[in-house]
């Protein structure tokens, strides 16, 4: 994951100014045996070559509190740190991501398309009969039907439930020791949303 480069790391004490995010390390808590590795997602033993190594190297591992921090952390600078911000931010990911419609049209799912989804759908609540432009992700323009309309409103709740839904098992998974690993996070948030979750607001 080290291809992610984009997120800026403040200078502070948990933080100096020549941190990597991708490749730092940090002591939690009272825990002196052990040390978070962001560019492993886990904590390693101090005795760990790479950590030894980067030590020698001249750098120092801040301490932190507890998870909380460095989660708290992470997940404004470089989550894929560990695997719960890492988690967060694929939920986020997929969620902004778009979808395609169940009548064939590709629409932007970003907070502001969210939005506009929301609106549209309201006017077609107060006159049933609406119809209106819109703007799909591939720039084409697409005169919807109040039932288009209804229809793309229900498709972005589904997405967005099935977007916490995934993070909600991913999470329990991580919580259980079942997933850990970054690829196995990537993997479950790339699968097919399943028929019960396609079906969730169908009366």
């Amino acid at each position: 994951m080290n291809n992610i480069t984009t997120f800026d790391f403040p200078v502070t004490a948990a933080a100096p100014s020549q941190t990597y995010p991708w490749d730092w390390y940090w002591f939690i808590g009272d825990d002196t045996a052990n040390v978070w590795s962001s560019g492993r997602a886990a904590l390693v033993p101090v005795a760990d070559a790479d950590y030894v190594a980067w030590v020698e190297a001249g750098n120092g591992a801040p301490t932190l509190a507890d998870m909380a921090e460095l989660e708290a952390l992470l997940a404004a600078q470089y989550p894929p740190g560990a695997l719960t911000t890492y988690t967060w931010f694929k939920r986020w990911q997929k969620e902004q991501g778009g979808l395609m419609t169940s009548f064939g049209v590709p629409i932007k799912t970003d907070d502001r398309a969210q939005a506009k989804i929301t609106g549209v759908y309201a006017a077609q609540q107060v006159n049933p009969a609406v119809t209106t432009p819109w703007h799909a992700a591939d720039n084409t323009v697409h005169d919807l039907t109040a039932a288009e309309l209804e229809a793309m409103n229900r498709d972005l709740l589904t997405h967005i439930n099935n977007c916490f839904a995934i993070s909600a098992d991913v999470l329990a998974e991580i919580a259980a020791g079942t997933i850990t690993t970054r690829e196995q996070i990537d993997a479950a948030f790339d699968a097919p949303i399943t028929q019960a979750r396609k079906d969730w607001l169908k009366r």
